[in-house]
C-alpha cells in the first residue's frame, strides 16, 4: 500500500473516534455534559446511608450501590450481578470453561511438539 492510502485510513479512524466521543460522554453522564449535576435532598440522604460521597451522588451511583449490596447478601440470586455473589455461580463457570479451553489448546500444542521427530543438528 502506498502512504496516501495508509494516511487516509488513519484519518478516517481518528475522525470516527472523535465523532463517537460525544455519544460515549452522553451515555456516561446522561447527556448534560459540562453542566452541574445536583442531587435532590432524598438522593443525598440515600447516598449517606450507602456510603457514597456527596460529589458522586447520582441516581446511577445509588442504583449501582444497591445492586452490589443486594448481590453481597447471602442467598441473593437474580440481583443483576450474579458474578459478585458468594457462590461458585457464573464466575466459577466462566473460569472453569476458559481453563478447559485454554488447557485443551495448550495440551494439543504440547502433544504436537512431542510427536514431531527432532531434526539432527549439524555441528
Amino acid at each position: 500500500m502506498n502512504k496516501l492510502a495508509i494516511l487516509s485510513i488513519m484519518a478516517g479512524v481518528i475522525a470516527l473516534g472523535l465523532s463517537s466521543a460525544n455519544i460515549a460522554m452522553a451515555q456516561l453522564y446522561g447527556g448534560d455534559v459540562g453542566k452541574d449535576i445536583t442531587a435532590t435532598p432524598e438522593q443525598l440522604e440515600e447516598c449517606k446511608k450507602l456510603g457514597i460521597p456527596e460529589f458522586a451522588c447520582t441516581q446511577t451511583a445509588i442504583l449501582a450501590k444497591r445492586r452490589i449490596v443486594t448481590a453481597e447478601q447471602s442467598g441473593a440470586y437474580g440481583s443483576g450481578t450474579p458474578m459478585l455473589g458468594r457462590t461458585f455461580g457464573e464466575l466459577g463457570g466462566y473460569v472453569a470453561a476458559l481453563g478447559a479451553i485454554f488447557g485443551g489448546i495448550s495440551a494439543a500444542f504440547f502433544a504436537m511438539a512431542l510427536r514431531k521427530p527432532k531434526a539432527p543438528q549439524k555441528a
